[in-house]
């Protein structure tokens, strides 16, 4: 999160030009039991309803003005404030003014967002309008109170974190490190690696750490991966760095006393995109000395396998896919490795686009004679799927067991 210091907030800006302006501005009073981050979170949510009531999307947000009761914490907490900020608006960031203010009970937060709104009747992809394609693509829009698992993954992951029995960097960036758990009494076990989702600019390893649980009671080692974050980087950077944290793991295998010829990758979301590319990559081109079969199987849950109708979206603010952009970082469009199981998954309440995203994708690989298991998983929503593997008893979650038991 960058951000400008002043002894004095600007007023809420205005565009100029035939655009709407819509603004608001929340103040949450600190509660004892949620502290300080928890505050900025619900203001920050609270201000952006509004907003969103007016017509805004977080792609069109352009000033944001903070007060704050305490600006050493602000600094001193600045990475938790960042994954607070991208899980509400994502990549989204305006320009940002922040002040103190020792009178205030908790932060008081404006936000500015410039309306230009799209044309109601125009197709932008395929049949899609802009509203359409817009919401095949938020997962919040189709769920019913997504924010339960944004607050249960806050809780649960960094309680099951502290498990870990090492913290691996794979980079000189902070994102670029991996949690290692191991199962307990299991003698050179295989190793799993999960690569979160958040398109690409939000989330974090923290949040996903408990659903290591079912595959280490199973006897396999997890990995939980991380990687730098939008707009601060950019996806083929993000890309390099997930094969750079395949490639580390897969060295330190005598280190840490798992075996690095039953690999196997999973990711959700943003994280499927990843997952999938690792079996389209050139992995001696990679790094000279790796064997062309690293990964011996993947796992892509609701993925995102075709980035073109991701570029026609609000959120292409963030993303800048050029059409170079789009063939060379579509996993659909990449040359796959050696061929290998893999496992795709939609939670039956998913939008069409993302069923039709991991069809293509499946299509794809099996041209290249890949062996594609598409596991259903009916009742559950984008986020609900992901969950469920703290669930040894979900089809997924099975499938994904017997797969790496067979290698």
């Amino acid at each position: 999160m960058k951000f400008i210091e002043t002894e004095s907030l600007p007023a809420l800006a205005e565009a100029g030009g035939a655009n709407l302006i819509a603004s608001a501005e929340k103040t949450v009073a600190e509660q004892a039991e949620t502290g300080p981050i928890a505050a900025f979170r619900g203001a920050l949510g609270q201000a952006f309803m509004e907003l969103a009531a007016k017509g805004a999307r977080p792609p069109e947000l352009y000033q944001m003005t903070m007060a704050l009761p305490d600006l050493e914490q602000f600094r001193a907490s600045l990475l938790d404030y960042d994954l607070a900020f991208r899980e509400v608006l994502a990549g989204n960031f305006p320009e940002i003014y922040v002040t103190q203010d020792a009178s205030l009970a908790g932060p008081r937060i404006a936000l500015s967002a410039n309306l230009d709104p799209p044309d109601p009747a125009a197709a932008v992809y395929e049949r899609f309008t802009q509203t359409e394609l817009d919401f095949q693509y938020s997962p919040r829009q189709q769920t019913k109170d997504p924010e339960r698992y944004f607050v249960h993954w806050r809780v649960a992951g960094p309680a099951y974190q502290q498990r870990r029995a090492a913290e691996i960097w794979f980079g000189e960036t902070p994102g670029q490190s991996i949690d290692l758990f191991l199962p307990e009494e299991a003698e050179d076990p295989p190793l799993h690696l999960f690569i979160h989702g958040g398109y690409w600019q939000a989330l974090d390893k923290r949040n996903h750490a408990h659903m290591a649980d079912a595959l280490l009671k199973a006897g396999i080692a997890v990995g939980m991966v991380n990687y730098d974050l939008m707009p601060e980087t950019d996806l083929t950077e993000i890309l390099r760095q997930c094969r750079a944290a395949v490639a580390k793991a897969h060295g330190l295998a005598e280190t840490y006393g798992y075996d690095a010829s039953r690999l196997t990758v999973s990711g959700h979301s943003a994280g499927g995109h990843l997952a999938g590319a690792m079996v389209c990559t050139d992995w001696p081109a990679f790094q000279p000395g790796l064997p062309a079969d690293l990964v011996k199987a993947a796992v892509p849950i609701s993925g995102l396998f075709d980035l073109e109708p991701l570029s026609k979206t609000g959120m292409n603010r963030v993303f800048r896919f050029s059409a170079a952009y789009i063939a060379d970082l579509s996993p659909v469009t990449m040359q796959p490795g050696p061929a290998v199981p893999v496992l795709l998954s939609v939670g039956g309440e998913e939008s069409e686009e993302f069923h039709r995203q991991s069809a293509v994708f499946a299509a794809h690989l099996r041209r290249h004679g890949f062996s594609v298991d598409e596991v259903a998983m009916p009742g559950h929503n984008h986020f609900s799927i992901v969950e469920a593997l703290t669930d040894p008893n979900a089809p997924l979650t099975a499938a994904i067991i017997r797969t790496i038991a067979a290698l």
